[in-house]
């Protein structure tokens, strides 16, 4: 037995011009938080979210927006499977310019860790901080690169911008299901990680991403550190396009 769902109706949200808010610094004052809180208290469509060192002073790192459905993207759910989502963690770690990225986490509501599929998005060029704002029915969020997406309120799925997604993945084989399908149609490029269970961050390879190229699969350890608290390891654009220009060529930089 299937549990029902909505369909909504297919429309694209005009955006109006992005709000750009400029890094502060270009790396966070904390190497890594004591814990991690959150709320929504500036709105209850997304959450904001926050590190702590070990005196208990927050640190802002950006806000997350979460499709619990049941809707078009997170649809039906089967028997034995309770509580599927796609969540959006949006990353502006200390708001500095260094650890800014999007995590995307899939999960099917099995229960199990290792069916969490997770998604590190990481725009470049990196002009401005992530920012949300609600307009009229959606959820208007500008990106690192300046460029916009919009999500619907009541649903939290993308309807306008420079993003586009596809459902979640239920095969009942993990071997089969993919994570996240998302793609992108702006200027920038993106360096994505994928990983089961894990954090991306660590992923033995990622893809380098240009519209309207194949994907350029390199080792993830040219872009992020290994150790237990990886970091991005370029605050400055310029050194990560030297990565992508030797190992994929000029036509993966950004436009």
């Amino acid at each position: 037995m299937l549990k029902s769902f909505f369909v909504l109706p297919f429309f694209i949200t005009s955006l109006g011009a992005a709000t750009i808010i400029p890094f502060e610094r270009d790396e966070p004052r904390v190497d890594k938080y004591d814990y991690i809180t959150s709320n929504n208290r500036e709105s209850k469509h997304f959450r904001n979210m926050f590190g702590a060192d070990n005196q208990g002073q927050l640190y802002y790192r950006g806000f997350g927006i979460q499709n619990l459905g049941p809707n078009h993207i997170v649809p039906t759910i089967p028997e034995n499977l309770e509580n599927p989502g796609r969540d959006y963690y949006f990353g502006t770690d200390d708001r500095a310019r260094r650890d800014t990225y999007i995590w995307v986490t899939d999960y099917n509501g099995s229960g199990r860790i290792s069916d969490f599929a997770e998604t590190i998005l990481f725009f470049l060029p990196r002009h401005n901080q992530f920012h949300v704002e609600e307009q009229n029915d959606s959820l208007l969020v500008t990106l690192s690169t300046g460029e916009e997406v919009s999500f619907f309120t009541k649903y939290k799925t993308l309807n306008g911008g420079v993003l586009e997604e596809a459902p979640l993945d239920l095969h009942p084989d993990r071997a089969q299901r993919k994570h996240a399908q998302i793609t992108y149609s702006g200027k920038g490029t993106i360096i994505r990680s994928d990983a089961w269970g894990a954090d991306p961050r660590l992923a033995k390879n990622v893809q380098v991403l240009k519209t309207g190229l194949p994907a350029c699969k390199i080792a993830g350890n040219h872009f992020w550190t290994q150790e237990g608290f990886p970091k991005f390891k370029f605050t400055r654009d310029e050194d990560a396009y030297s990565v992508i220009l030797e190992k994929c060529g000029k036509e993966y930089l950004p436009e």
